[in-house]
């Protein structure tokens, strides 16, 4: 590299191979330009053909990379190689792209390297997103002894024991600085001139065990290899790759056993080696059947919550023993538990009621629902195999209510889950890191609709305290009391700024927090998204209005007033008596009304005289409100009731609830406001209007009389 036009040597040079995460890339590259102090650096960027744009996202962003572009997945062996032969610096960093390396870490391990000439290599303390400490930060060469171990599920089992967990140096504290065998490919820190005397890594191994292969060769030449636990790093995606993946189990035993075949195959017999060959195959299909379960539990656990009511409600028809329902439930009838089981999987799957953020109650009421249908259906015309509808109307209907309990429960026990219906009240959520920037990335958390954030409070980097509050959210203290502040406020998610926390303070943190079953996320300098564990987290752009909304769709039009008037209607003839009572109980009280003009759009309003104090008289607004349904004034799910209010938007009924009613407490800005009715009028189905009616209902959230606004 030159300066100035002249030559100068890097001090350190960075090889980093990419594979389609631009944004943790991105992020690392941040923390590199951080932690470079007075060192000369120069960056290799191998990108093993990506197809999400990574090149030209990073170009722009970081133009004094050195860019190799391969047209193929070279693997991840190779690839490095690329790079490690153009090398110059006097020390070179092997690093993953998901990796985010504190301020201090250059630092620490050049002066490391400097004073102790023997040293070949040196990597530091590893974590994970969590906090928790990352075995693989330090690790054994595999032999047969160790390996059979952690085939045989010995070393999960005894992390601590010196035997059976040393190949992760079980029994050794994370901060004791020791000489160690292997370092993990995720960051190596390593003499340029060996690395090119060792001629990089064995190109054999596609991904996974050349880290090994590398450091067995280093040691084998003299060397030493040394762990640093004075400095730290955050591996965010340790995890990321597809664990139950068949292709990554292949290739990961494969790796095994293609290092085991390298080194040790020429000392042991055929017998011990197709031991170990067949130790590691069978390692692999547990872990893949593992993987799978881990995958598939909530699907089982449903269809087993529905087989297990149509038994139960077979047996209560017919009166019939628990004992005898062996000799009474005749074969033929698990025909209808198979159509039962294999519709409701079908309609799961079309509904997406699996994904990671999509189980929702309106979901699971589509996916019972036509699948109640479909046997239906299919028992009218084949009643040689039917019991009982009855059963089987009782089934789902048990089903509809045991399912989304079972859920709400799971949601008790972990509060790692980040859906409405996972998360009842929603994801609380610290951020840290407080500039001029904090205001904007608090007013795009609040507009990202479909996240959920409740954002509690914020954390100071400063030790000032004279600001107290930025965009109506607290700032709660100084980030050194960050656990004290995720224990007292039960916070679910601390998202950290890092334009302006230092990553030394995030490495510290994540450190303290690793038993406190929070996750921990960071949100880059550009503010573009956030990055988490194994996934990234775009905010999108204010989102446009065009002329196909759904909401304005004439059978959506139908399908809502045809629900408006009928549950209007039932409601009001159930109600009618209680309405009256109440009435003719408080007629002997003056009664003050407020008239509320609600404006419907730009040029059509409605008048609706509201009883005042409204809390006071919730029943009884509350009954005349089901009246101005019926005649088609207002809406069950509609425009907040506010006085004077002009209509922004064509065709928006008032409602009774809606999507920003029931997120109205954590908005504050009216920009924030309006884009939940934005997104509820471009993502309208009348499931959506169900699903928020349910929310209203089961987490209390008020009506539109504690929303009403005088003039």
């Amino acid at each position: 590299m030159t300066q100035h036009g002249k030559s100068i040597t890097p001090d350190i040079s960075i090889v980093i191979v990419n594979y389609n995460v631009k944004e943790y890339l991105a992020n690392l590259l941040h923390s590199v330009y951080r932690a470079r102090h007075r060192y000369q650096l120069e960056i290799f960027v191998v990108d093993n053909y990506s197809t999400d744009g990574s090149i030209e996202f990073l170009k722009e962003r970081f133009p004094d990379v050195h860019y190799i572009v391969n047209t193929n997945n070279e693997g991840f062996g190779k690839a490095n190689n690329q790079a490690i032969t153009q090398c110059s610096g006097k020390y070179t960093l092997i690093v993953n792209p998901d990796v985010l390396i504190g301020e201090d870490t250059f630092d620490v391990l050049y002066k490391h390297m400097e004073s102790r000439p023997q040293t070949a290599a040196c990597g530091c303390k590893i974590l994970n997103p969590d906090g928790t400490f990352a075995p693989e930060s330090r690790r054994s060469i595999p032999t047969p002894a160790n390996a059979l171990y952690k085939v045989l599920g010995l070393t999960a089992l005894f992390p601590n024991s010196k035997q059976f967990a040393s190949y992760y140096m079980g029994g050794k504290d994370e901060n004791t600085a020791s000489e160690v065998e292997v370092l993990s490919g995720s960051f190596m820190f390593y003499r340029t001139d060996i690395l090119k005397e060792l001629e990089g890594f064995d190109e054999r191994f596609f991904m996974y065990g050349e880290d090994i292969d590398l450091c067995f060769r280093t040691l084998k030449m003299g060397y030493k290899i040394d762990y640093v636990p004075s400095t730290s790093i955050i591996h965010y995606k340790g995890e990321s790759t597809k664990k139950g993946n068949l292709k990554y189990i292949i290739t990961f035993n494969k790796a095994l056993y293609q290092f085991f075949e390298k080194h040790y195959s020429y000392g042991y017999g055929l017998a011990f080696r197709l031991t170990i060959l067949l130790g590691i195959v069978l390692k692999a299909i547990f872990s893949y059947i593992a993987a799978l379960f881990q995958k598939t539990y909530q699907p089982l656990a449903d269809i087993i919550i529905l087989n297990v009511s149509t038994v139960l409600f077979f047996l209560l028809r017919y009166s019939i023993h628990p004992l005898d329902v062996f000799g009474s439930y005749r074969p033929s009838f698990l025909i209808i538990n198979l159509l039962f089981t294999g519709s409701f999987l079908l309609y799961a799957k079309y509904y997406d009621l699996y994904s990671p953020f999509g189980y929702s109650f309106p979901k699971l009421f589509k996916s019972l629902m036509f699948s109640l249908i479909t046997v239906v259906f299919v028992t009218f015309f084949l009643r040689d195999f039917a019991f009982s509808r009855l059963i089987i109307i009782a089934s789902a209907a048990s089903a509809l209510i045991i399912l989304p309990l079972y859920r709400y429960m799971l949601a008790g026990i972990s509060r790692k889950r980040n859906n409405a219906l996972k998360r009842p009240s929603g994801i609380r959520l610290l951020i840290a890191g407080i500039d001029e920037n904090t205001e904007q990335a608090i007013r795009k958390i609040r507009s990202e609709v479909e996240w959920n954030y409740t954002i509690t409070g914020l954390i100071s980097q400063n030790v000032d305290e004279s600001l107290r509050q930025v965009e109506q959210v607290p700032v709660l203290g100084h980030i050194s009391q960050l656990p004290d502040f995720v224990s007292a406020y039960k916070i679910d998610q601390v998202i950290f700024i890092l334009d302006k926390v230092r990553h030394i303070d995030v490495l510290k943190s994540l450190t303290l927090l690793r038993n406190a079953n929070v996750v921990c996320k960071v949100v880059p300098d550009s503010l573009d998204y956030i990055i988490g564990k194994s996934n990234v987290e775009y905010f999108d752009d204010v989102p446009v209005v065009g002329f196909e909304l759904p909401s304005l769709n004439a059978w959506n039009r139908l399908v809502k007033r045809s629900f408006d008037l009928f549950a209007s209607l039932f409601l009001l003839i159930v109600l009618a008596p209680a309405f009256f009572i109440n009435k003719f109980l408080s007629s002997g009280g003056i009664k003050q009304s407020h008239q509320v003009n609600i404006f419907v759009d730009s040029s059509t309003s409605v008048n609706f005289r509201v009883l005042i104090p409204a809390r006071n008289n919730r029943f009884l607004n509350f009954y005349r409100f089901l009246i101005r349904i019926f005649t088609g004034d207002f809406s069950f799910v509609g425009a907040p009731v506010i006085s004077g209010r002009q209509g922004r938007f064509v065709y928006y009924k008032p409602g009774l609830t809606g999507l920003r009613q029931i997120n109205e407490g954590r908005l504050f800005r009216e920009e924030e406001k309006e884009r939940y009715e934005l997104h509820y009028l471009q993502t309208y189905t009348i499931w959506k209007d169900l699903e928020i009616l349910l929310h209203t209902i089961t987490r209390k959230t008020p009506f539109y009389t504690d929303y009403i606004q005088s003039d």
